[in-house]
C-alpha cells in the first residue's frame, strides 16, 4: 500500500507538474502574443501617422497652388479686359458703336510716346472721347500697311496705312483720317 501511495503521489506530482509547465507555456505563449499584438499595433499607428502627415501636407500644397492659380487667372483676366479695351485689331475698328477715335501706330515712330502722352490727358477728362490703338506690328494688322493709303472704304479689306494714322470712326464708318504728325499732334490737342 505504500508503495501505491507513492506511486500515486508521484503521478499527482507529475500531473501537478505538468500542469505548471503548461501553464507556464501558455503563459509564455499569451505573453508573447501580447507582445507581438503590441509591435503590430506600433506598426499600424506608425505608418497610419506618416500617411496622415502626408495627406495634410498634400492638402496644404493643394490649397496653395488653387490659390495662386485662382490669382494669377484673376490678374491674367483683368489685364485681357484691359489691354482688350484699349488695343483693337484693325479689322474690327468699324464694329464699335458710336464715335471714337483709333490711334493706327507704326512700331518705328519715335513720336508714339508724344501721342500717348496726349491721349492721356485726354482719356483724364470725364467726358473724354474712347480712343483704341492698333499696333502695325501685329500680324492681324500687318496687311493694313500698305505703299499707298486707301482710308474711305466701304470694305476694310481694302483699307491701308503708309505709317501712323489716326482715325476718326462715327457710326460704323470712316469720317476723318489723319496721318501726318502736325495733324495728328493738333487733332489730338482739339479733342483734349
Amino acid at each position: 500500500m505504500t508503495n501505491k501511495k507513492n506511486t500515486d503521489k508521484k503521478e499527482i506530482n507529475k500531473k501537478s507538474k505538468t500542469k505548471i509547465k503548461n501553464a507556464q507555456e501558455t503563459k509564455t505563449e499569451t505573453q508573447t502574443q501580447n507582445n507581438e499584438m503590441v509591435k503590430l499595433l506600433k506598426i499600424v499607428l506608425i505608418v497610419t501617422g506618416i500617411m496622415l502627415v502626408f495627406y495634410g501636407i498634400t492638402l496644404l500644397v493643394t490649397k496653395k497652388s488653387e490659390e495662386v492659380l485662382e490669382n494669377k487667372e484673376t490678374k491674367e483676366q483683368t489685364q485681357k479686359t484691359e489691354i482688350q479695351y484699349k488695343n483693337i485689331m484693325i479689322g474690327t475698328m468699324l464694329n464699335h458703336g458710336g464715335t471714337y477715335y483709333v490711334l493706327i501706330e507704326e512700331k518705328d515712330d519715335n513720336r508714339i510716346t508724344e501721342y500717348d502722352s496726349l491721349i492721356t490727358t485726354i482719356e483724364s477728362s470725364e467726358d473724354a472721347p474712347r480712343i483704341y490703338k492698333a499696333n502695325l506690328t501685329d500680324s492681324f494688322n500687318k496687311t493694313y500697311l500698305g505703299k499707298e493709303e486707301n482710308y474711305y472704304v466701304e470694305n476694310l479689306n481694302e483699307f491701308k496705312v503708309t505709317g501712323t494714322t489716326l482715325v476718326k470712326v462715327k457710326d460704323g464708318r470712316i469720317e476723318v483720317a489723319k496721318d501726318t504728325y502736325d495733324s495728328i499732334k493738333n487733332t489730338l490737342k482739339e479733342i483734349a
